[in-house]
């Protein structure tokens, strides 16, 4: 008798574990990012939506982790600070997979005292690579650095 809670308790916990990982990712596809020495395991955000959600409402981000923003065309895009909760780098790369703009240490609106608004790059960029604050400066990511990703965006695209 004593073994039939402990199954249906086995079952509840192996159901909630399966809907986590169903559901944890928000945007349905990952791609690792690469810039000189830094390896970025990022979450890709292709629609508008995504991209319109982005990093906001999160607690933090794991250091080796970020959001990848796969733009429509190349562009200078205006990014907001809107529900952030911890500071970023936005590393800003070209059609050709270069690193054309960094935007280092933007802080949180908590921070700010306000929502920060209006980061963008000085050059039109295709892809926006977010990630915690510090790590531009910590890997050395410099303007030109070649970037690859893997898989490549284009071969991840959801239908």
């Amino acid at each position: 008798m004593a073994a039939a809670p402990r199954v249906g308790a086995l079952v509840a916990l192996l159901v909630v574990a399966y809907l986590v990982l169903a559901c944890g990712d928000s945007t349905g596809d990952r791609v690792e990012v690469r810039v000189g020495g830094l390896t970025i395991r990022a979450e890709v955000a292709r629609t508008s939506e995504e991209r319109a959600q982005g990093l906001s409402g999160r607690d933090s981000l794991s250091r080796d982790a970020g959001m990848l923003f796969v733009l429509d065309e190349e562009r200078q895009p205006g990014f907001w600070m809107k529900d952030m909760r911890f500071p970023l780098d936005f590393i800003w790369i070209s059609r050709d997979r270069r690193v054309v703009d960094l935007t280092e240490n933007v802080p949180d609106p908590e921070t700010a005292g306000e929502t920060v608004s209006g980061i963008s790059p000085a050059t039109p960029a295709l892809y926006v690579l977010e990630v915690n604050a510090g790590v531009v400066q910590e890997y050395g990511v410099q303007v030109g650095g070649a970037v690859s990703f893997e898989p490549d965006v284009e071969q991840t695209a959801t239908p």
